[in-house]
Parts: C-alpha cells; sequence; structure tokens
C-alpha cells in the first residue's frame, strides 16, 4: 500500500502557509510547512516530498533559488515544483520556467484550480516514480545471475527470469509462466519443497530457505539452495524465490569429504605402519645390536628416516584434517595450528569472541583453510616472525582476520592468476562459495591484512537436510 503523497508548503508568510495548508487538508496528503527557503532545502532532503509548493518571493533565500538547488541536488532533482505567487508578468514566469518549476498557481488562489493542479501532478510524479521503480526491478530482475520466481501461494510460477530458465536447461525463461515450482525439482524434493512453500506463506515467513535438486532438461540433477520470502502480489499472497546454483559449493564439500576420507586412510595405514616399522627397528637394534659399525649407522638411518616419517605423516594429517576442526570447533582449529605454527618460527596470536555454539561446517573449514593459507603467506612471505588471527561473530556475520606486521604489499594482489602463486584465488574462491567476500589490505610499511567475512544463517532459516 502506498504511502500518502508528502506536500511541503514554503512561505515565508504564516497566513499564506495556514490557508495552503487549510485547502489541501481533505485530500489525504502529508503537509509539511517551511518558513523560508533554507528551511525548505533542509525539509525536502530529508523528507523526500512528492510536490513542493514554493512561494517565489522570500527574504531569506527567494524561491528561484530554492527551485535551482533543488534541480541540481540530486536527492531532490526530480521532486515536482509549483510555483504559488503574485507575480503575473512574463518574465517572472520565464525566470521560473527556466530555474526548473513544473507548473505556477496565482495569487489570489483558486480552491478548486489549487486541488486540481495538485493532485495532477503528484499522480504524475507518482506514476513516474513507480515506472522508474519497475523499470529497475526489471533490470535487476533480468539481469541477476541467480534464479528469480515470483509464485502464488499455491506454488504456480507467476514471473520467471532468464537466469532460472538457464539453470533448468530452458531456452526462453517465459516457457516457465504457469508452470508449478515443484515440477522443476528432482522428484524425491517436490513434497517437501510443497510443504516448505505452504509453510512460508501461511505464516508470512520473509526469510526461509533450504537445499534441493533441479531436475534439468536432459535428465541431469542442480544442486541448489531455495531462499523464499511471502509478500503481497497483486494484493494475493506470493512468493519470492532465488534459486542459487550450489554446484560450486557442493563441488568444495565433496573435496573436503575426500580429504577427510584421506586423513583416515592416511592414520590407520601409513601412520600406523610408519609407527609399527619404527617399533619393529627399535626392537631389532635392543636384541640384536649389529656387530660392525655400518650395520649399527644403517639401523641408526634407518631409525631416524622412520621417525621423520612419522613427522611428515602426522603434519601432513593436520594440514589435511585437523582433529580439533571436527572434535572442538573452529577456534580450537585454529588455536592448535597456531601452536604447531610456533615450531617453524611464527608466533601467532589469536583473539575469539564467537562463542561455545559450534557453527556450520562448510563455514568452519573454509574459515580453518583460509586462515592456513593466510599464514602459509606470513611465514613464507611476510618475513616476520609475528601475526594475529581475530575471529568475531557479529550481526550475523562471522569475521575472520589475519594480519602481519611485515613490510606490507606495494600493490594489493588480485584474486586472479597473478595472485595464485600465495593462494588468494582458493581464499577468495572459499569465501564467495559461501556468499561472503575477502578484502586484502596492505600498504609498503604497513603489513598485511586479509579479511574473510560469510553471512551466517538464522536459526529458524537454516537449512532443511536433502
Amino acid at each position: 500500500m502506498l504511502r500518502p503523497a508528502t506536500v511541503l508548503i514554503v512561505d515565508d508568510l504564516s497566513s499564506s502557509r495556514e490557508v495552503l495548508y487549510e485547502i489541501l487538508l481533505g485530500e489525504g496528503y502529508e503537509l509539511l510547512m517551511a518558513a523560508g527557503g533554507a528551511e525548505a532545502l533542509t525539509m525536502a532532503r530529508q523528507h523526500a516530498p512528492d510536490l513542493v509548493l514554493l512561494d517565489m518571493m522570500m527574504p531569506d533565500i527567494d524561491g528561484l533559488t530554492v527551485c535551482r538547488a533543488l534541480r541540481a541536488d540530486p536527492r531532490t532533482a526530480k521532486v515536482p515544483v509549483i510555483f504559488v505567487t503574485a507575480l503575473e508578468d512574463r518574465s517572472a514566469r520565464l525566470a521560473g520556467i527556466a530555474a526548473g518549476c513544473d507548473d505556477f498557481v496565482s495569487k489570489p488562489l483558486d480552491r478548486i484550480e489549487l486541488r486540481l493542479r495538485v493532485r495532477t501532478v503528484v499522480g504524475l510524479n507518482r506514476y513516474r516514480l513507480l515506472h522508474d521503480e519497475q523499470t529497475r526491478f526489471e533490470h535487476l530482475f533480468t539481469l541477476s545471475p541467480n534464479g528469480l520466481l515470483i509464485v502464488d501461494g499455491l506454488g504456480t510460477i507467476r514471473l520467471a527470469n532468464p537466469a532460472i530458465a538457464t539453470l533448468v536447461g530452458l531456452e526462453r525463461h517465459e516457457e516457465l509462466v504457469d508452470q508449478s515450482l515443484f515440477t522443476l525439482l528432482a522428484p524425491e524434493d517436490q513434497t517437501r519443497c510443497a510443504e516448505w512453500l505452504h509453510d512460508a506463506v501461511a505464516q508470512h515467513l520473509k526469510a526461509t530457505h533450504l537445499s534441493a535438486y533441479l531436475a534439468r532438461s536432459g535428465g541431469t540433477r542442480l544442486p541448489v539452495v531455495i531462499d523464499a520470502g511471502w509478500f503481497e502480489w497483486a494484493g494475493e499472497p506470493a512468493v519470492q524465490v532465488v534459486v542459487r546454483d550450489m554446484t560450486d559449493r557442493r563441488r568444495a564439500e565433496i573435496l573436503e569429504e575426500d580429504r577427510r576420507r584421506l586423513v583416515f586412510d592416511l592414520h590407520d595405514d601409513i601412520a600406523q605402519t610408519a609407527t609399527a616399522v619404527y617399533r619393529q627397528l627399535e626392537h631389532l637394534g635392543h636384541h640384536y645390536k649389529p656387530r660392525r659399525p655400518a650395520a649399527q649407522t644403517s639401523l641408526d638411518r634407518a631409525r631416524e628416516l622412520t621417525q621423520r616419517l612419522m613427522r611428515d605423516t602426522r603434519r601432513l594429517l593436520a594440514g589435511l584434517r585437523p582433529a580439533a576442526l571436527d572434535d572442538l570447533g573452529l577456534a580450537a582449529a585454529l588455536r592448535q595450528h597456531a601452536t604447531d605454527l610456533r615450531a617453524d618460527g611464527l608466533r601467532v596470536d589469536l583473539y575469539e569472541a564467537i562463542g561455545p555454539e559450534r557453527l556450520p561446517a562448510p563455514i568452519e573449514t573454509a574459515f580453518f583453510r583460509i586462515a592456513q593459507e593466510a599464514l602459509n603467506n606470513v611465514r613464507k612471505h611476510a618475513g616476520t616472525g609475528h601475526a594475529i588471527i581475530r575471529l568475531t561473530h557479529e550481526d550475523m556475520h562471522l569475521c575472520l582476520s589475519v594480519e602481519d606486521d611485515g613490510p606490507g604489499l606495494p600493490i594489493a594482489p588480485e584474486p586472479g592468476p597473478a595472485g595464485g602463486r600465495m593462494g588468494l584465488h582458493a581464499m577468495h574462491e572459499r569465501a564467495a562459495i559461501l556468499g561472503g567476500t575477502l578484502t586484502i589490505i596492505s600498504a609498503p610499511g604497513a603489513g598485511t591484512r586479509i579479511v574473510a567475512e560469510v553471512p551466517l544463517p538464522l536459526s529458524h532459516t537454516e537449512e532443511q537436510p536433502v
């Protein structure tokens, strides 16, 4: 429902302001009054009125100057202006037109004429604003990289953008209009999505989402997250739907699952075998001491190599998937990683304020990998023995900062191939997959700071399991 139109009445004479106020009082407008040009400019910028009724002759700033100032300010440039004036000469009216006014009303006032002129100008301005808003909406709707749909309370598609057609493998998005949203999904997701959409409409939920699979033409399936929010469309309950391709995120999850399996295999096979070999060598050296010095040297070398294999395997396991990340969470894993880096000569101070509650596993994994890569850059490239990690949780966003006091970078590197040698591209991708951002702040002599920020799901809108 549109708010009442706002009319700003500007006149230095209180009697004139009161007359205009009384004439328009019963027309359903929100009426504001300013006693001079300076006050009018301030109020116009604050309230963005739908119309300014402006006296041409005022002592502080005259109406022509006020009108030109309104037109020069992007915030008020399109606000209609009607001059209310007793001046009838042609030159005054031409000056008003040159200043940018839209119409004139002569004093003494004709009440009917004033009401009709105000009604006409306000109506045209409202139409223009709605047209501009619709144009912006259509532009964003059409160019959005995500699939966008408007569906009614039963799930019938009323509007679709080109991106959703691409996601389901159609050439024309118009083909989706009047189809059911649920037919776009894999069969096993259709009933669950229908129940979820029904709850969104019944409970007037503004933000809710779930994971599902789109059934694409050709028989393939596409992992997606579907966001939905209830609103009214043409006076009827409807739902705005955003469909986001989760292919990259799913690939990252699969890669992380492969890492986890590799960790288990290394731990259960390579690490255990290396430990058994070392114990056998210790047993051999204790019970069957070599008589020749060369044999003893070979045995000592074998034990040394086995110990190195055990150390390298432990380090590899920690790098692939630290046990603390699965068992205790992100903060504990970062604290353990910081401790491990002390052996390499890097002192890492960790400041965290995220509380004891576990975060979603994809976020914990991504943030650990980002911190891991950033600290690796510090160790290899920054030329300093000190780094600081800050981990905070504010305004439904998780923020990770890794900074050093090294010489800094002459130019902050881009996330593309040029920055690939420092893993910046991978860090950017990890943040982007989660809908977040990664920023690099650096200057010569001022160190480098890498900041990753991702949104956290609301407790009542967490993804429902697939």
